[in-house]
């Protein structure tokens, strides 16, 4: 597990192999929440296609509907315990380079 990208305080960019995960920061003002998603083909494509502006929209599309009280587009793709370790091993790693 790598990241690739990221934008402080609001998201991060993991891959491993094929798979590709999102961490988002949501600010509900009083309380941050963060969220380990599995991102899906098409916006492995997406970024595959676009770069970084992929991320960067689909991030905040899913801040926007979390505002909304709208959390199942994040709920519907969380990472599993597994990959929710490796995405924390992996950020260690990143921040100690």
């Amino acid at each position: 597990m790598n990241l690739i990208e990221h934008e402080p305080h609001f998201w991060e960019l993991y891959q491993d192999n094929t798979h590709y995960y999102l961490s988002i920061a949501v600010d509900m003002s009083s309380v941050v929440s963060c969220w380990d998603l599995v991102l899906t083909q098409d916006e492995i494509l997406a970024y595959k296609q676009q770069g970084r502006k992929s991320i960067e929209e689909l991030a905040k599309s899913m801040v926007a509907s979390a505002y909304k009280g709208d959390f199942s587009a994040m709920e519907s793709r969380l990472a599993s315990s597994k990959e929710k370790q490796a995405i924390q091993a992996a950020f260690k790693q990143w921040h100690v380079q």
